[in-house]
């Protein structure tokens, strides 16, 4: 009976020691990336809808990052968003609150080097759908 509870004790520790060792495996990172690496000019082709093409510049404040010259539509028309992991939302109002951009969402890809966006915007009278990719410059890829 001893040799029945000591065999049943050591199973015990076996199974709870596999267990710690099993639980401490390394996580992978879920973001390896920092928003910083967004900063600088990108070139933005619009995909779908009239936004035309540009060149776009961005800087980033902590987790945050502004878009200058959003839809070509000049360097002090800016959109502001909330980087999450490799996503964020946006909107707000360019052209002195001409144009009002709503259900804008971005996408980073690429190794960070790559960015889809959508979003809906409206002058009051005409919405549209547009997405756009914008490509950040090699140069500023090189610095990282």
């Amino acid at each position: 009976m001893k040799a029945l509870f000591k065999n049943i004790i050591a199973a015990i520790m076996l199974m709870s020691l596999t267990a710690t060792f099993t639980a401490c495996e390394e996580d992978s990172p879920e973001n390896i990336h920092s928003v910083d690496e967004l900063g600088g000019k990108w070139s933005w082709i619009t995909d779908t809808g009239d936004a035309g093409d540009c060149d776009v510049n961005i800087s980033t404040i902590n987790d945050m990052i502004v878009i200058q010259n959003f839809q070509n539509q000049g360097s002090s028309e800016t959109i502001t968003a909330e980087v999450k992991g490799d996503a964020f939302n946006f909107d707000g109002t360019l052209a002195n609150g001409m144009f009002t951009i709503t259900e804008g969402r971005g996408t980073i890809l690429s190794n960070w080097t790559v960015m889809k966006l959508s979003y809906t915007i409206s002058d009051g009278n005409t919405t549209e759908r547009i997405t756009a990719t914008l490509t950040q410059s090699p140069l500023a890829a090189k610095k990282k």
